[in-house]
This record gives C-alpha cells, sequence and structure tokens, in this order.
C-alpha cells in the first residue's frame, strides 16, 4: 500500500464536500489528483499557507503527526511533498541519490560497528557477505543480508477475529492515536463508533467476519487501490503465500553519523536480528480509505505482498542483546547501521533525551536508537547516519 492513495483519497474528500462539489469537479479533471497547492488553498481556512490540525479533514487528519515531520503543529508544502515523494517499494535512500553527503559526515559522534554474530545464522540466506557501494556518493564498505523475513522465534500471527464474539486471543493488534487496541470480535463489532462512521461494518449477520482468508483476497485487498469487493474486510495476508520472497539489506559496516537527518521511503528502515524487515509507519490513511483494517500481530507484524512479513512495531517478542548495565536491550539494526534498543531499560525508565530520529548517544553504545511506543506506529523516525537500502526480490 503506498502514499498516492493518500492524495487521491484527500481529492475524493475534497470533491465530496458540500459547497464544493462543483467547483472541484469543474476544475480537476475526472480520475486526476489535485495538486498539493489546491490542496492546501481548500483546507486554508486563515490562508497563511500552511495547514494546522484543526483545517485538515478527511484522510490528511489520521496522519497528521507523521506528515508533520518538524513537529511544529502545521503541515507545509514542503511536508505534503516528502509524503508524495515516499511512495513505492523503494529504498529507504534520501529523495536525491546523486546528493553527495560527505560534506555532512559528522567524525566526533561515536559510533559503533555492526556485529554480524547477533543474528540468527539459520534465518540468514547464504551467510553475511561484505561489498563496497557507493551511497551518496561516499565509498561505503557494506554488509550484504538477505533474508525470507520469516520469524523464528515467535509465531507469526493471528491477525484477524473470524467472529465477533471470538476473544482478543483469537487475533492481533490496531492502533490509533498512540494507543493500542486488541482486535477482538467486540473491537470489529464496534468500528462504527470507534472511527464515528457508520459505513464501517466488517461482519455479516450471522457475526462472521469478513476476512481476507485466500492469497487472491490479500493480492485484492493489500494494495492502494483496493477492488471494491473487499471494502469493509479485514485484511490478511498469510507468510507463507510469499515465502520464498527474498529481501537484501545493504547496511554500511560502521555507520556514519550524518548532521542532517534523512526521510526513508517505503522500504525497509532496519532489520531485526531474526532477519524480519523492520518497515516506516503503516499506511493508515490507504488502508482506512476503503474501510478495511490490516492488524498488527502481538508482535507487530503483519504481511504485505511487497515485503512479506514485517514488523511496524517493537513488542519484545524478537531476540534480544542484554546489555551489562541497566540500559534497554539492543533489538537490530537500522538501515543506517546504527542499533536500535527497545524503549525502556530494565528499570522501566524511558529516555527523555531523544532527538528528531529517536536517537541519542551514550559512551558505551555510541550514537543508536530507541524504538517508539508501539501504539505509534513509528519503531524510529528518520535516520542520522548514512543510508543503506533494501532490495526485494518477488
Amino acid at each position: 500500500m503506498k502514499n498516492t492513495l493518500l492524495l487521491i483519497a484527500v481529492f475524493t474528500f475534497l470533491v465530496s464536500c458540500k459547497s464544493n462539489e462543483k467547483k472541484n469537479e469543474e476544475q480537476q479533471p475526472k480520475g486526476e489528483r489535485p495538486s498539493l497547492e489546491q490542496i492546501i488553498s481548500e483546507m486554508d481556512t486563515n490562508k497563511d499557507g500552511k495547514l494546522s490540525e484543526g483545517e485538515v479533514k478527511g484522510p490528511l487528519s489520521n496522519d497528521f503527526n507523521a506528515i508533520d515531520t518538524d513537529k511544529d503543529g502545521f503541515l507545509t508544502e514542503e511536508e505534503l511533498k516528502k509524503m508524495d515523494r515516499n511512495q513505492g517499494n523503494r529504498p529507504p535512500r534520501p529523495d536525491d541519490t546523486e546528493k553527495d553527503l560527505s560534506a555532512e559526515i559528522n567524525t566526533t559522534v561515536k559510533v559503533i560497528p555492526i556485529n554480524t554474530d547477533y543474528f540468527i545464522a539459520e534465518n540468514i540466506i547464504g551467510g553475511i557477505n561484505k561489498k563496497t557501494v557507493e551511497l551518496n556518493g561516499i565509498e561505503t564498505l557494506c554488509y550484504v543480508i538477505k533474508t525470507n523475513s520469516q520469524a523464528t522465534e515467535h509465531q507469526m500471527g493471528p491477525w484477524c477475529p473470524r467472529h465477533i464474539e471470538d476473544g482478543m486471543e483469537k487475533a492481533g493488534i490496531w492502533f490509533q492515536d498512540d494507543k493500542v487496541y486488541d482486535v477482538s470480535g467486540h473491537f470489529i463489532a464496534n468500528l462504527d463508533e470507534f472511527y464515528s462512521d457508520e459505513q464501517w461494518k466488517l461482519y455479516r449477520e450471522d457475526g462472521t467476519v469478513k476476512v481476507t482468508d485466500t492469497e487472491e483476497g490479500c493480492l485484492s485487498a493489500a494494495k492502494p487501490n483496493v477492488d471494491e469487493e473487499y471494502h469493509n474486510y479485514c485484511v490478511e495476508c498469510l507468510p507463507e503465500y510469499f515465502k520464498d520472497q527474498v529481501t537484501t539489506f545493504v547496511i554500511p559496516v560502521t555507520p556514519k553519523y550524518l548532521n542532517s537527518t534523512q526521510d526513508f521511503g517505503q522500504g525497509g528502515i532496519g532489520i531485526a536480528f531474526n532477519g524480519v524487515n523492520y518497515d516506516p509507519p503503516a499506511p493508515t490513511h490507504a488502508i482506512l480509505a476503503a474501510h478495511t483494517i490490516a492488524p498488527l500481530d502481538d508482535h507487530g507484524g503483519h504481511v504485505n505482498p511487497h515485503g512479506g512479513y514485517h514488523y511496524h512495531a517493537a513488542t519484545g517478542s524478537t531476540k534480544e542483546i542484554s546489555q551489562t548495565d541497566v540500559h534497554a536491550p539492543m533489538i537490530g539494526y537500522a538501515i543506517d547501521g546504527f542499533g536500535i534498543y527497545a524503549l525502556a531499560n530494565e528499570h522501566g525508565h524511558k529516555p527523555d533525551d531523544l532527538d528528531e530520529c529517536g536517537g541519542h548517544t551514550d559512551e558505551t553504545r555510541g550514537y543508536h536508537y530507541h524504538a517508539g511506543e508501539p501504539g505509534g506506529n513509528q519503531i524510529i523516525k528518520c535516520l542520522h547516519g548514512l543510508p543503506g537500502y533494501t532490495e526485494v526480490n518477488e
């Protein structure tokens, strides 16, 4: 599912608005999405050239915090452009892959090389190899890691309940406004109240839940333009549908800290020690636009056709590397080579000095990230290192 759908959904919302319907139909050719200037002009009630949270409506409101990258409480044209560019399943590199980032490297920040012994060896295809790659104008020695992105230390699933009387143990989790919700049958039955939208109804008259329980159904629903017959479905794709996919991670052996932050696209933003992909935030606007939900399992993962099983949240289910002090355990590596650690330390304390990407520095671990809250739909928020990339062979 791709960010393109957000602009399409925004356009659908705009042209459905009462007094503006005729105006939009005249100005916007059918089937074309609106320009960013049109979106801002339509919603910018005080005409200050940016959108506050109170001004946005429809799909944009669902992902306001994710799009507002500078966290100033407004959406600017540049932030909307970044959202628009981050579409497709491309590697999480800067938008201009030819841009030379060598001047951004800060060698005063302590960095720690990747320790390949932390990975579960049997989950890696053909062992871990080294290769020199040019990353944004910088010749960089990288590890090349290939996996099937299949978890081995925990069960993958379940995701969707089968009946509105099923308990939370029969399904996974969903998130909204930084909170995690169990996708029980009761949750499914009350989605119309949850989203204040009477069009939600993911169950039949006999109480059975409408689930994409075939590969065909998965392929028809787990995409931006959900087939109409799968609107109002609980979207569930099984790992075995895509078990032969190979994900290749190209990650710097020794990370390079950059003074500037780097956005990521829809490719992997990191890797857990079991070889499963850490993904950018789930595109909830695209999922909800067709009155579908795609629950995560209790381990923070689900499946799509273009990346197989992957995580959107860190819930403590995967292999961890305990620290010799009270620091939070390590759970994987970001695509720039910096370590990702759990949020809370062994005493339950959470760091209060994280930067805009969710990272900070200490003497033992150098610069590193802490995974966000499971309900926040962000494992990390951006990259502070020279990004590697991922490739998926479907």
